[in-house]
């Protein structure tokens, strides 16, 4: 059965004739009298006496008119729900970071937007490592992950390009330099960050042919400031995952790696064309942020 039978159904209890229903559903007579004899024909029942003067209901008619009601007002409920997701009047969604550089350069700007224009939207964030942020968005776990450019099963949208720099104590005999490579650095403590920046960093020694004094393995970004500020060692981190304050307040000095080291940043999915209004929104916004230059890009 269809909506339009059901609809034809209701109509034709209420006004007992088809020229009636006819004009109140803005269809021939003939559609109407099509639509009822359809569904009586698939229920394997009356719904209608027709009669000489009137049309009207059968005993089971009258039993099922009620039902169908029901059935049309629910039908009706599905449609404006789904008008209300299209609006972007409500809706949920999950994105995946694969750490500081997206959760701390990228996001905050792209979200102040997102939430400007779509305030009902709740937005849920899950940290990882690269390599799991790519498998949660195959398991459809998240809507949307940052992404290591390049990849190659995956639709995605360019946002930046990041690169790495070195992290001092803020008055580091080091910071008279402007470049610093990793031999300058491999004497000295190491505070070795997490995920996919620390084996950035790991890989810069190894083709430099050093190795550095690792003190601190896998710690979390904010805390290798913190350690950093103190002066317990130095590190390697990207760009954008720096608050900006750190160096304006002079906690940390920072310092560009030679040679320079890059990645590529993107917002992965798994087919673009299928994705959440919520999630298609965000897209939108984030593609128009990096073309108009208002992303962070050290």
């Amino acid at each position: 059965m269809t909506p339009a039978q059901l609809q034809a159904f209701v109509t034709l209890a209420q006004t007992n004739s088809f020229t009636s229903a006819a004009m109140m559903l803005g269809i021939t007579q003939s559609a109407v009298s099509h639509a009822i004899k359809s569904l009586e024909d698939e229920l394997g029942v009356g719904l209608f006496v027709r009669g000489k003067a009137e049309i009207v209901l059968t005993e089971v008619g009258k039993g099922l008119v009620g039902k169908a009601h029901s059935v049309l007002g629910f039908s009706e409920f599905i449609k404006q729900t789904a008008n209300e997701a299209r609006n972007l009047k409500q809706g949920i969604l999950r994105v995946g970071s694969f750490g500081p550089s997206f959760s701390v350069g990228l996001l905050p700007v792209i979200l102040k937007k997102y939430r400007g224009r779509y305030p009902n939207i709740n937005v849920y964030v899950e940290e990882g490592e690269d390599h799991q942020v790519i498998d949660w968005i195959d398991q459809r776990q998240v809507d949307l992950g940052s992404i290591i450019l390049p990849v190659s099963n995956l639709d995605y949208i360019f946002l930046g390009t990041d690169k790495l720099s070195v992290i001092l104590p803020p008055k580091h005999t080091l910071t008279k330099k402007s470049k610093i490579t990793a031999s300058d650095i491999s004497k000295l403590p190491f505070i070795l960050t997490q995920g996919s920046t620390g084996k950035l960093a790991m890989d810069v020694f190894r083709q430099q042919n050093c190795q550095p004094d690792i003190r601190y393995k896998n710690i979390q970004i904010m805390s290798m400031f913190s350690l950093v500020a103190d002066g317990a060692g130095v590190s390697i981190t990207a760009d954008l995952s720096i608050p900006s304050e750190l160096e304006k307040n002079k906690q940390v000095s920072i310092r560009p790696l030679e040679p320079l080291v890059k990645r590529q940043i993107g917002l992965g999915m798994q087919h673009r064309e299928h994705l959440s209004p919520a999630a298609t929104a965000f897209v939108k916004i984030a593609a128009e942020l990096q073309r108009a230059g208002a992303l962070p890009n050290p």
